[in-house]
């Protein structure tokens, strides 16, 4: 066997096919704009009550449907009027 056909040491050389960084970038673009998207859909829902007015509003609307739930609203709005300073 000859020195020539031995290919100890030499370095392999890893070669990407040419598509695929092409590829890698699209599918980061995608998933990027489907977390945007994501994002987006979370921060359209109906906003959620922010002072004790509105939670009581909430629970007028919800009486019809679920009095147990409302009732519980209801007292946790009173509560916290109670306690704001005047």
């Amino acid at each position: 066997m000859s020195s020539s056909s031995m290919t100890f040491g030499r370095p392999a050389r890893l070669t990407f096919p040419r598509g695929g960084s092409w590829l890698a970038g699209l599918t980061a673009l995608a998933l990027a704009g489907l977390r945007r998207l994501d994002r987006w859909q979370l921060s359209a829902r109906e906003p959620r009550p922010q002072t004790a007015q509105e939670v009581l509003d909430w629970a007028s609307r919800l009486q019809a449907t679920e009095p147990g739930f409302a009732a519980d609203l209801r007292a946790a709005a009173l509560r916290a009027m109670a306690d704001e300073p005047c």
